[in-house]
This record gives structure tokens, C-alpha cells and sequence, in this order.
């Protein structure tokens, strides 16, 4: 007989059968027996019972963390508010430089514009006004150039655009140091090539003029614009007369743009290839070229008070 067969089944129940009156006779056996899984059932609800308790004393420190966390929250904003007075009280070291009545900031090209709507509208105005007033004072008065840049790099020292402007106004100045941060800061940001130049610049100034001169051979001039190609030969020169190669500096200097006279670097090209003539001992040359550009020597008056 297959040992799962119905047969043997019935078997077994009619074995069972009798199993009532045994219970009736036998009730405390089967109460026994019956009432095991539930003497059980109090052993598995006790973490059951400890779990309200637990869940409890979660609940209460969620609601003390969800107040502290408040509290924190409302103690940060309460600190974030008042920093920046703070931090201009703490850390200006310079007086805020005058700007000039006549500059509103709405004369700021649109480009750079763009760049610092991400300022508070009050602060976005006076970076506007004090950018406007280092450009009017760079060629003529760079150290007062100088001091508006430090003014917008305080304010909004995280553009791009700010730190740019603050490196190039520190490099007329000859705060070489201070230019080259600043103008490191904003290549980092902006990664434009144009930068270049002036940290060749900044390079060439503080000795380092293999370094000046590997940062010129590195940048392709087809990349940059023509006032790029200017403020690098202009760079490379200086490199070149600190290395002593006086009439290789003449020769780096020497291109078409000394025939233009565009305000923002034709000046400064032309003295500087003035001086190489110079330092070469070409003084006949040094002084037939002044002739040719007289206006190149006379010092401008000051753009504005």
C-alpha cells in the first residue's frame, strides 16, 4: 500500500474517534496541549508590549531633534543675516573709494552686466558703478584703479568678471602679487584665454621670466584678440629684457599694431617698445619713433573726480 493512501487515512481517523471522550475525560492534558502556543503568545507580544514605550520615547526625540533642528535653523538665518555687516566691520582693511557722480552704473556693457545680476539688486549697483570707475581710471590713474578693484573683488569676490578687472587694475598699479591671485582666481572661473597675457605679465614682473615667456609660447595668437596679442608681445618683451635679450625684445614688439591708435593699449605699446629701443642702445630709433607718436608721450589729464 502507497504509504500516502486514502485508506490509511481513514484508518487513522477512525483511530482518532474516540479522541472526544478522551478529551472530556482528560481535560486538563488537552488544555494543556491546546493552550502551549497561546502561553507562547504573551512571550512574542512582549516587545510588542515594550515597542509603544520605544516608539514613544522615539516620537518625543524626533519632536525634541525637530525642535532643536528649528531652533538651529532659525539660530543660522539669524547669523547668515547679520554677517556681512559683521564681515565688512571684521575684515575691510581700505577706505570705500568715491565714485564719480557722473557714473550711474547703467553705463556698464551689457556683458558684464549679465555676469553680476546674481548680487542683491543694491550691491549689483555699486559693483556696477565701481567697475565702471576703474575702467575710467586704468590708463590714467591706475592707482586709483587700483582701489575700486579691491572695493568690487570685497564685494563680489566670486565672478569671474570682478576678479578679472580687480587682477588687471592691480597689475597697472604694480601690486604684482595681489594681480596674479586675482587674475589665477579668474582664470579658474571664467577659463578664459585671454587671461593669459596679463598672468604672463604678472610673471615677467615678479622675475619669473622663463615662466613668462613659456605661458607666451604655450597660447596660439590665432586664439586670442588683437588686444591679446598686444598684452602678450608686450609680456614676452619685458621676459625678454630681464633675460637681457635686449634687441629680441625690440623684435617682439615690433608689429602693426604700433601703427593703430586704439585707447586701451596703443599708449602702452608704444612706450614699451620706446623703452626696448632704448635698453638696445638704438637711441637715434628710440627718438625718430617718439616723433612719429608724440601723443603717445603726453601724460593725460585724470578722467573724472
Amino acid at each position: 500500500m502507497a504509504p500516502f493512501s486514502f485508506s490509511g487515512d481513514k484508518s487513522r481517523e477512525g483511530k482518532r474517534s474516540p479522541a472526544p471522550s478522551q478529551r472530556s475525560s482528560s481535560g486538563k492534558s488537552s488544555s494543556r496541549r491546546s493552550d502551549k502556543p497561546r502561553s507562547d503568545k504573551p512571550r512574542s507580544d512582549k516587545p510588542r508590549s515594550d515597542k509603544p514605550r520605544s516608539d514613544k520615547s522615539r516620537s518625543d526625540k524626533s519632536r525634541s531633534d525637530k525642535s532643536r533642528s528649528d531652533k538651529s535653523r532659525s539660530d543660522r538665518s539669524t547669523i547668515k543675516r547679520a554677517l556681512p555687516e559683521e564681515e565688512e566691520r571684521r575684515q575691510r582693511n581700505f577706505e570705500t573709494p568715491s565714485v564719480p557722480a557722473d557714473i550711474t552704473g547703467e553705463e556698464l556693457e551689457k556683458k558684464f552686466a549679465f555676469q553680476i545680476a546674481s548680487l542683491t539688486p543694491s550691491n549689483a549697483k555699486s559693483v556696477a558703478r565701481h567697475l565702471i570707475a576703474l575702467e575710467r581710471f586704468l590708463e590714467n590713474d591706475p592707482e586709483r584703479a587700483y582701489l575700486h578693484g579691491k572695493e568690487i573683488s570685497f564685494r563680489a569676490g566670486r565672478l569671474g568678471i570682478v576678479r578679472e578687472r580687480a587682477g588687471v587694475a592691480a597689475l597697472r598699479a604694480g601690486y604684482y602679487k595681489e594681480a596674479l591671485k586675482d587674475l589665477r582666481a579668474a582664470s579658474r572661473i571664467s577659463g578664459s584665454i585671454e587671461l593669459e597675457p596679463f598672468i604672463a605679465q604678472c610673471e615677467a614682473a615678479l622675475g619669473n621670466a622663463r615662466k613668462a615667456l613659456e605661458i607666451a609660447g604655450s597660447v596660439s595668437e590665432s586664439k586670442l584678440s588683437k588686444a591679446g596679442r598686444v598684452e602678450m608681445r608686450i609680456a614676452a618683451s619685458i621676459a625678454r629684457e630681464a633675460l637681457g635679450q635686449f634687441d629680441a625684445a625690440v623684435l617682439t614688439l615690433k608689429c602693426s599694431e604700433l601703427n593703430e591708435s586704439d585707447a586701451a593699449w596703443s599708449k602702452r605699446l608704444r612706450k614699451a617698445y620706446y623703452q626696448a629701443l632704448l635698453k638696445a642702445e638704438r637711441t637715434s630709433e628710440a627718438e625718430e619713433f617718439r616723433k612719429r607718436y608724440p601723443q603717445a608721450f603726453i601724460e593725460a589729464s585724470e578722467g573724472g573726480s
